[in-house]
């Protein structure tokens, strides 16, 4: 197909730059769609697994011929390098690059569904985990690796899997990285990787994400607050929402023994993760590794709002299981039903609204791209929090 082909794609919110001709038409319906996919298992050992040895740069290993990169204009920091230029002189002029740049995350999403269609190797994410969550799900099953750049607000995923957090000093480094698979948590079909949830933990994503649409000046004075954003928006949600939570049927296979167990509770909501923090400071349970075969559970029980807010501070510090009302519960599979009609996130977006929510964790892992190594100033980090 024609360079043209993915133009048209991005008629949905994408100008496209390439250097060289073949592509695909996102939008051709002889495409599969991304298929929903049954909650599975997927084991491995606490971290990130290692799939193969460090290399010393792609173009060594030769893997990469194809590779599309995704840019999110909206991300604060997306104008941070002429990135067509700068992964060509990384990545080597033998690989057929093509750049998609893109306005929401359905034109990110379609980018990527393209690009693992083409036959991509590597599809390079420009933005925050809204647009790398559009990526996750649009290569889907797909042999297709995802390396990230990044440019929003909180970068999850990248402090997670030791990357240094600047985009451009992330971007040249990455001939240097090496594969790396993480469980890909799937809800009602659509999936996320680090944390997701229903209830307050939702309207407060919802929150966030709503302050900071709206006027680049708008944008770029909520860049400026970080991760503190969500901390504000926790006491908005907590303080000025009349309505929070539901009553929460929760049927779960308990991942210590495989039994299947039951519970019914009154909640504000349920954070769903399998990594130890949301965002850089909140702190969810010690054990929550990224590609284990299992997620947590967080319940936050109906308590008076003020003792809500008390563990979100006392989750910045670490202890939020210190609260005596604070439960959570590892297991492999959950399903989830609701009173009333809520929201559900993952990677700091809303993925579904409803009252039943299937979780679990999808047969295909998430393939990326990460450090061999965390950055220095992420291993001190790391160092320093286990010590």
């Amino acid at each position: 197909m024609s360079t043209r082909a993915i133009e048209t794609d991005a008629q949905t919110g994408a100008n496209v730059t390439t250097a060289s001709e073949p592509t695909v038409d996102a939008t051709d319906g002889s495409l599969p769609e991304f298929a929903r996919i049954p909650g599975g298992n997927f084991g491995g050992d606490s971290g990130c697994h290692r799939l193969a040895n460090p290399v010393a740069a792609l173009r060594q290993l030769g893997a990469v011929r194809r590779a599309v990169v995704v840019v999110n204009e909206l991300a604060p920091g997306a104008a941070a390098a002429q990135w067509k230029k700068l992964f060509t002189d990384t990545l080597g002029d033998h690989v057929e690059l093509t750049e998609v740049r893109v306005r929401h995350f359905e034109g990110a999403f379609a980018a990527a569904r393209a690009a693992a269609a083409w036959g991509a190797e590597l599809v390079i994410a420009i933005g925050g985990d809204g647009t790398v969550n559009a990526c996750v799900n649009g290569i889907g099953d797909a042999p297709t690796r995802l390396a990230v750049v990044p440019a929003g607000t909180a970068n999850d995923l990248a402090h997670l899997v030791g990357q240094h957090g600047i985009p451009t000093r992330d971007a040249m480094a990455m001939a240097s990285w090496e594969r790396k698979d993480l469980d890909a948590i799937d809800v009602n079909g659509v999936r996320f990787y680090s944390a997701g949830g229903l209830g307050w933990v939702a309207d407060v994503a919802a929150t966030a994400n709503r302050w900071r649409s709206g006027t680049w000046l708008r944008r770029w004075l909520l860049a400026r607050l970080g991760h503190l954003l969500y901390t504000i928006a926790c006491v908005a949600v907590i303080f000025g929402k009349q309505r929070l939570g539901a009553r929460t049927k929760i049927r779960y296979t308990d991942a210590a023994d495989g039994h299947v167990r039951e519970l019914d509770l009154d909640a504000y909501g349920v954070l769903v993760t399998s990594s130890k923090k949301v965002g850089r400071s909140f702190h969810t349970t010690p054990v929550s590794e990224m590609d284990d075969g299992r997620f947590e559970l967080v319940l936050f029980p109906r308590v008076d709002r003020r003792r809500l807010l008390k563990a979100v501070l006392w989750a910045q510090r670490g202890k939020l299981f210190e609260l005596p009302e604070m439960k959570w519960l590892q297991v492999t599979q959950a399903t989830i039903e609701t009173s009333r009609r809520v929201r559900f996130f993952g990677d700091g977006e809303i993925l579904e609204h409803g009252q039943r929510f299937e979780v679990g964790v999808a047969p295909t892992p998430v393939r990326i791209m990460a450090p061999v190594v965390a950055e220095p100033a992420v291993a001190l980090h790391l160092a320093l929090q286990r010590a």
